[in-house]
């Protein structure tokens, strides 16, 4: 590489040329989550390891608090006795550190060490670590390892023949200890297989913080085959003797010690120094954990171990006794519920991390520090002939941060949860950011998901996250906030924005919002005004922020700017940001709401779904909770942050301020992508209540809601007019008529006299719903606002006749229809569903027994041959005869007022319903209504009302029909 190329550091690939030369390996262990890497490193170790303070005592509350070399002075070569230090926390905050710093200085003092690290498990302590560190200090095998490495060998192999050894063992042992246990064969073997399974975790490598055990008292709780104590013995006794039984006969079956007894023996053999053991994880020695304590805590002066217990304070519990509390050591790293430390802190955190980042541009000396006596660190200059004073890009505050810059790193620490404020996730979150950059995935640290989950207030302005994403996310993190010009402006380090290629050769390509001031050779980002910070400097060179605005905010500007700052972690969790959540998901649920016009399921057409108002009708793909059927599934990810401030500030707006809500320009914005969730939702809706196989119709029958709706229209339009055939054609004309639809005046006289009044009822509910059935049908089956498309109708009538979808209804499915489906008019498509199927049941019985037959027949037979004009010629005659019966006169003149369309209207009627009553249901339905009408047709009851008195004959009375002529004749000839 020339000077020339390292005079411009990787502004064309945003590459450090110290990442060019350091290898993988050294890259990943010096981020590895693993304790024992930084304990067999030592280079790696000094360099990045920060002095630690930690809290004496069992209660960090008020403890004294000590530094690093104090408790390291406690481990006295002189001591007589076993000795413990044991450091207790929560994870992350630091415990595997200072057992690393404690455990180097001892070596350096010559003390033979024995290392147990997290991934060790009880099996391999005493077949692996200590028979090797026994071997290495004396050139010698322990005497009882080859019995360890055949019990490991053994549950490895047959871990079935061990288990049954130990669950018959452990049964006879507790009997033999007075313990009523008598397990059935089914029970012994379920136990059998049990202690298999908890046998072989034994080989296996544990994982942090596990516990191993046989029994826990959770699972003798859940399991009844493990209760096989048959008098009265509590949980944990149970759960103790039985775990002691088991333990002792694998032990005992193998002739092999307890881990106490072999530390006694190998403690033993030092005559000249104090051997130290190591435990980062204390919860490894679960099954052995009373019987160690036991050994730590004993007053025996030829004891000579030195004890480095590291754990949670759950796994460090049984180390809590009296004597022990009074003999050892006890330290915590943190507070009880609580991840922050002593020694890291917002004004420190730039410093803890600094040596990590420095690390991998020490190799050439390019980075160096220098230490006072406060831990605080000096970056020394670059020796000539390095990269860095090759380079000359960085300037002394980033040269060893560089990819980032001091604002970065402060604001990624501030910006983790105070639950996560720990060593551990503060160091693996910058590995993680830098890991996306190293690896090419991002153009610049900034961009890197693994920030998306912090909390940053910083945010530029919208036409930034519209126009120039990766330039909001650059300001977000490098930038620094200026409140004293007229507009607020991030500020960031124009070098940072080269190297990462930021800038287009022509920096005019850039929004407007972003100014590149070539003089200062600074950028300048709008801002969104969201609460923040202004530069200061503290001692150590952190660049914190604090909040000078020139002109205060409303609460609902401040919430809006708030808001859209915490996009990007409610992004990574939406469930950890829960206001956010809640703008956004209100503003989804809203501006759905107006593209569907009210959730509606067709445009402009009356079925709706009534979507809970506490409902939302989405959730997210990585949500806790299961899509519901009246719910789609909505990716977060597939909004661009831009759109996202646009939707969370509509949400703001529509919650705390509505009418300062725009809905028109925020659907402007987002409406192509809204409008497809719209539809999805819509469609999803139509799938679940209208089209599925479980709702309207029985026995998978193969109709769709199109065809229920078209068979209801057909049998409302018949009941509104049963004379008129529901022919498609008959049914357009009905579709293009304004006429309100009702069941026909005569036809409802006879049906409420033929039936029970809670049949009837049905008709009436279901033509209650006749003009929303008519819309619907324009949506499915019209061409036009006003027609029908009558060859569709055809088409779909031909294949689906109305009258067998109707039969086809099952009352079980029709209940599958959410009662949320509802016209406009607030009622139920599952009522008017119901209503329907009632109504066919009804007509059903209609067809079997309201046939009148009768009607028809004296229609049929006397009124077709009846010629209106000549009877009212003859009527008018007789009426100047004295004679003539004067009820037949008022009679006849009340039929003469009818017309002869009247006459012949009913007669086709009744030709008609005589065709139909030989055809099939559908038909002989249609016979029925007719005749029910014809039965209450005022021209029929008027032409059976007519008396014919032939006082000549002495006949008595005739209906005035076939002999019409003959007595009219009588009285005129």
């Amino acid at each position: 590489m020339t000077t020339n190329e390292l005079q411009t550091p990787a502004m064309a690939d945003a590459r450090c040329p110290h990442f060019d030369q350091i290898d993988e390996e050294t890259l990943r262990r010096l981020f590895s989550k693993v304790a024992a890497v930084r304990s067999e490193d030592r280079r790696l170790f000094d360099f990045t390891h920060r002095r630690m303070e930690v809290f004496r005592g069992t209660n960090a509350a008020d403890a004294e608090k000590w530094g690093e070399e104090r408790v390291y002075r406690l481990f006295s070569s002189d001591r007589v006795g076993n000795f413990a230090v044991v450091i207790e926390g929560e994870v992350g905050t630091g415990k595997s550190e200072l057992c690393a710093y404690l455990s180097h200085r001892l070596r350096d003092d010559g003390r033979p060490l024995l290392h147990i690290d997290k991934d060790d498990d009880l099996m391999s302590i005493l077949s692996e670590r200590i028979p090797r560190f026994y071997e290495e200090q004396f050139g010698e095998e322990l005497p009882g390892a080859s019995e360890f490495k055949q019990l490991r060998d053994d549950i490895q192999n047959i871990p079935q023949a061990v288990a049954n050894n130990a669950t018959s063992g452990a049964i006879l042992n507790l009997r033999s200890r007075g313990y009523e246990v008598s397990p059935t064969g089914t029970q012994e073997d379920d136990i059998r297989d049990f202690i298999r399974e908890k046998l072989q975790l034994l080989v296996e490598k544990g994982e942090y913080a596990r516990e191993i055990k046989f029994i826990t008292e959770g699972e003798y709780k859940q399991r009844d085959e493990l209760q096989i104590f048959q008098q009265s013995v509590g949980v944990e006794e149970a759960v103790d003797a039985f775990n002691q039984e088991l333990w002792r006969e694998v032990r005992d079956r193998y002739n092999t010690a307890s881990l106490d007894d072999i530390l006694e023996h190998v403690g033993s053999q030092f005559t000249d120094t104090r051997p130290v053991i190591i435990f980062e994880d204390f919860s490894i020695t679960a099954m052995e954990a009373e019987k160690l304590r036991n050994y730590m805590e004993r007053d025996k002066g030829s004891d000579n171990w030195d004890f480095i217990v590291a754990g949670t304070r759950d796994s460090t519990s049984v180390l809590h006794t009296q004597t022990a509390e009074d003999r050892f050591e006890f330290f915590q790293t943190n507070e009880r519920n609580s991840n922050s430390v002593l020694f890291l802190d917002e004004d420190t955190a730039v410093d803890f991390v600094r040596p990590y980042l420095g690390y991998i541009k020490s190799f050439d000396d390019s980075v160096r520090y220098e230490e006072n006596d406060s831990g605080e660190l000096t970056l020394k200059e670059a020796p000539s002939g390095s990269i860095c004073a090759r380079c000359d890009f960085c300037d002394e505050s980033f040269r060893d941060l560089f990819p980032f810059n001091q604002t970065f790193l402060y604001r990624l620490y501030t910006g983790l949860d105070e639950s996560q404020q720990s060593p551990r996730e503060f160091i693996m979150t910058v590995f993680e950011v830098l890991e996306e950059y190293h690896e090419g995935f991002v153009d610049a640290p900034s961009s890197a998901s693994a920030l998306r989950s912090l909390t940053n207030k910083i945010s530029a302005a919208d036409e930034v996250y519209e126009d120039a994403e990766a330039f909001a996310d650059f300001a977000k993190w490098y930038g620094t906030v200026d409140r004293s010009g007229e507009m607020p402006v991030i500020v960031i380090d124009k070098r940072f924005a080269d190297a990462f290629g930021l800038i287009p050769e022509e920096p005019d390509e850039l929004p407007e919002q972003i100014t590149v001031d070539q003089e200062s050779q600074q950028v300048l980002v709008a801002e969104s005004g969201a609460s923040g910070e202004v530069t200061t400097t503290t001692k150590t060179g952190t660049t914190k922020e604090k909040e000078t605005q020139v002109e205060e905010k409303s609460v609902l500007e401040q919430t809006i700017d708030d808001q859209k700052a915490t996009i990007d972690s409610w992004l990574d969790s939406p469930t950890d940001h829960p206001e956010t959540d809640r703008y956004i998901k209100t503003a989804i649920r809203d501006l759905v709401d107006e593209l569907t016009d009210g959730y509606r399921l067709y445009e402009g057409q009356p079925l709706e779904y009534n979507l809970s108002s506490q409902k939302y009708p989405f959730v997210y793909p990585d949500g806790t909770e299961s899509p519901d059927p009246d719910q789609i599934v909505i990716d977060r990810h597939e909004f661009r942050r831009s759109d996202l401030r646009t939707l969370v500030e509509f949400g703001v707006r529509r919650v705390e301020k509505k009418n300062t809500a725009d809905l028109e320009e925020t659907l402007r914005k987002l409406g192509t992508q809204l409008t497809d969730y719209a539809h999805q939702w819509r469609q999803k809706i139509i799938d679940t209540y209208l089209e599925d196989d479980s709702v309207f119709y029985k026995r998978h029958a193969k109709y769709d809601f199109t065809d229920f709706v078209l068979a209801s229209y057909t049998h409302l339009c018949l009941l509104d007019s049963p004379w008129t055939d529901p022919a498609p054609e008959n049914l357009n004309d009905r579709f293009e008529s304004d006429e309100e639809f009702s069941v026909d005046s005569q036809l409802k006289k006879q049906l409420k006299a033929a039936l029970p009044p809670e049949e009837y009822d049905h008709i009436e509910s279901a033509m209650e719903y006749a003009d929303d059935i008519e819309r619907m049908m324009g949506e499915l089956l019209a061409i036009s606002s006003g027609s029908l498309d009558v060859p569709a109708v055809r088409q779909r009538m031909e294949r689906s006749e109305p009258y067998d979808v109707l039969t086809m209804l099952g009352r079980g499915y029709i209940n599958n229809i959410e009662s949320r489906v509802r016209f406009d008019t607030r009622k139920s498509l599952k009522d008017f569903a119901n209503a329907m199927y009632d109504v066919r049941r009804e007509l059903d019985e209609i067809s079997e027994r309201e046939f009148d037959e009768e009607t028809v027949e004296t229609v049929s037979t006397e009124l077709a041959g009846v010629d209106l004009d000549r009877i009212t010629d003859l009527y008018e005659s007789l009426e100047t005869y004295d004679d003539v019966n004067p009820d037949f006169i008022e009679e006849l003149g009340k039929f003469c007022r009818f017309s002869q369309e009247d006459i012949d209207e009913s007669v086709d009627a009744a030709t008609r319903a005589t065709e139909l009553e030989n055809g099939d249901r559908a038909e002989r339905i249609r016979a029925a209504l007719i005749s029910q009408k014809l039965t209450a047709m005022p021209v029929v009851n008027q032409y059976q009302n007519v008396p014919l008195e032939i006082n000549e004959a002495g006949a008595g009375k005739e209906r005035l029909g076939g002999r019409f002529m003959e007595v009219s004749d009588h009285y005129v000839n």
